[in-house]
């Protein structure tokens, strides 16, 4: 009787941990895609990111095992944009954390990758389709879409445009839109042109003090003269009081 308990007890924890260690290996994943929501709003939509990928429709089954360490990598990049502190950078580590394990649970990705050379490519993408990306894939590899059996298409004729352009490490998301930071500019402008003017005004207005200093007699050549007749001669002032009295 005793023997039963046991089977059945060690078959009870058998099943437990069988189902436990499945759920370990999938919720996690499911629970913090949800984050992905929480960084969409936090970081500017028109932020653009740098991602090297390459397109479902060229990477097939093998399209997880090609872009996990790229994406890895731009989610490295993303996260030093952020300071030590930033929710944003932590949410960031979490998912470069789960694509460091599904990596290491892959194995090698080189020399996969290595074959599928061409048919990588660099964009910006803005912030909504980028986190769409990272939920695809992640996605995908909850689900386990991948193979180790994978033939490269042919390599396409015209290559696709490189963007060799890359962040600095000290550049850091806009915050503001563009408009709004034109608008700001423009209302710089108007106190620094206002100063300008008083300071030519004040100029002027000193060099006008200094003339009038220089040459205090041309303004006082007229002066008093207004309204005042010059005296008359004596003898004409005689003569014609003679011509009166005879009349």
């Amino acid at each position: 009787m005793q023997s039963w308990i046991h089977v059945c007890v060690r078959f009870l924890l058998f099943i437990t941990l069988g189902v436990h260690s499945d759920t370990l290996d999938v919720n996690p994943v499911t629970d913090d895609i949800s984050k992905l929501y929480t960084l969409k709003q936090n970081i500017p939509k028109d932020y653009k990111i740098p991602v090297r990928y390459v397109p479902k429709q060229e990477g097939g089954m093998c399209w997880v095992k090609l872009n996990v360490f790229p994406l890895e990598a731009s989610l490295q990049d993303l996260a030093h944009k952020f300071g030590n502190i930033s929710s944003n950078r932590n949410d960031i580590r979490i998912f470069i954390l789960i694509l460091q394990d599904l990596r290491l649970k892959m194995g090698s990705v080189e020399l996969i990758m290595y074959d599928f050379e061409c048919h990588y490519r660099e964009e910006r993408w803005h912030t909504e389709r980028y986190f769409d990306f990272v939920k695809d894939f992640l996605t995908a590899a909850q689900n386990k879409e991948d193979s180790d059996d994978c033939d490269p298409p042919p390599c396409p004729t015209t290559p696709y445009a490189v963007i060799t352009e890359e962040y600095s490490k000290d550049t850091e998301p806009r915050y503001l839109p563009e408009v709004v930071e034109r608008s700001l500019l423009s209302l710089l402008l108007i106190p620094l042109l206002a100063l300008v003017f008083l300071l030519v005004w004040k100029v002027r207005s000193r060099r006008n003090e200094e003339d009038l200093q220089q040459n205090p007699g041309e303004d006082g050549l007229f002066t008093g003269t207004e309204g005042t007749a010059p005296p008359l001669d004596a003898d004409i002032s005689e003569k014609y009081l003679s011509v009166i009295e005879t009349v």
